[in-house]
Formats: C-alpha cells, structure tokens, sequence
C-alpha cells in the first residue's frame, strides 16, 4: 500500500536518478522530486546525508523509510508498488528472472560500457587522452559486445526482457540511452536496438526527463 506520507526523489538531471523518475512515472505512484542544486553542495548537508551517507544521487525516502543506490531503489520500487501494476512479477521463475535481469542492467551491463566509455571513446566524462589505457579500453569494449550478445539473445522473440514491458526493463535501457549519447552503439545488435527502440517510445520515460 502507498504510504500516507508519500514519496521523495532527491537526484538532479542527468544522473542515476533519472531511472528511479522513469520507474515512478511507469508506475503511477504519487511521488515528489526534489532537485538538488550540485553546485551549491546540497548533496553533501547533514540533512541529505542523513538519507544517503554517501553523498551522491538518487536517494528515495517513501513514508520514513530513506533508501539509497538506484538498483535497490528500483527493487523496493518493484516489489512494493511492481505487482498491482503489472510492472513486477509476484513470484515464481518470472520473479527470479525479473530479478537477475535487473541487477544485471545496472551491474554488468552499466559497468562494463561506461568502463569502456571511460577509456576508449573521446566524450566529455572520459579520462584525458594521456590517462586512458588501450588493455582497459579492448578488455571492456569486448565484454560490452558479450553482453550485448547476451541481451540480443533474450530479446530474440521477445519485445521486452520478461516479454512484456517491467521494471526489470529500465536499468539496462537507462544505461545504453547513456551510453548511446556517449558514443558506445549497439554494434548491429538487431534486437537489442528494436527494444530500445521501443523503451524511448515510453511516454513515462519522455515525462522523467
């Protein structure tokens, strides 16, 4: 049941709080975003770190409960308001799946693409050209293409990772939006690309931008 006294998202645009947005407006839940000011330092006040002692983005606190890192946001997210809304499976092997499929998204996936991004690509979060190393960049590009082969073969017959649209959806699609921005493409992966495809057309996602 949602909580009387509501949710709170504190993150700022363009961060991992932005999969936590999506996964609100997917769910429908009532919630209120609060736009931390980086520059300021809001991120680092004793009332902040009270929510999230490490000082960084997202946090959450639904009723009086603070939660944070956006993987196990999104997961309390799920399992709390997930099932009414068809968006989390309740149990059983589609709840195991949901699960591996999440972490893995925002894990592996997210991990290995922006190590890549880091060191072999030339974008604004990447090392200087003389702090990057080519070992780094090959091992991590090549574990991105692995992983792409992974998700291609689950989408091989299916429009999404459980077959419909879940939450299980968001952490990977989050982080190859990110990381098409970037420069780091699909690589001719046809069914990873008509997925994301699909993942941009959410409405909810054009609503937590």
């Amino acid at each position: 049941m949602f909580h009387p006294m509501g949710i709170k998202l504190y993150g700022w645009p363009r961060s991992s709080a932005s999969r936590v947005h999506w996964a609100l407006e997917e769910l429908g839940v009532p919630f209120e975003l609060v736009t931390l000011d980086r520059a300021k330092g809001e991120h680092r006040s004793p009332t902040y770190l009270a929510i999230n002692p490490n000082g960084k983005v997202p946090a959450l606190v639904d009723g009086e409960q603070p939660y944070f890192e956006s993987l196990a946001i999104l997961l309390h997210l799920a399992e709390s308001y997930g099932g009414e809304r068809a968006l989390w499976p309740q149990a059983g092997p589609a709840r195991a799946e949901a699960l591996c499929w999440m972490i893995w998204g925002g894990t592996e996936l997210q991990s290995y693409m922006m190590q890549y991004v880091y060191h072999g690509l030339d974008t604004p979060v990447s090392y200087k050209p003389d702090q990057r190393s080519q070992a780094t960049a090959e091992y991590n590009h090549g574990q991105y293409l692995r992983l792409l082969d992974v998700l291609d073969a689950r989408l091989a017959g299916r429009e999404y990772m459980l077959g419909a649209f879940s939450l299980a959806d968001i952490p990977a699609a989050a982080a190859l939006i990110t990381g098409n921005f970037l420069g780091a493409t699909l690589e001719g992966r046809t069914n990873v690309e008509g997925w994301l495809a699909r993942c941009r057309e959410r409405p909810a996602l054009a609503r937590s931008r």
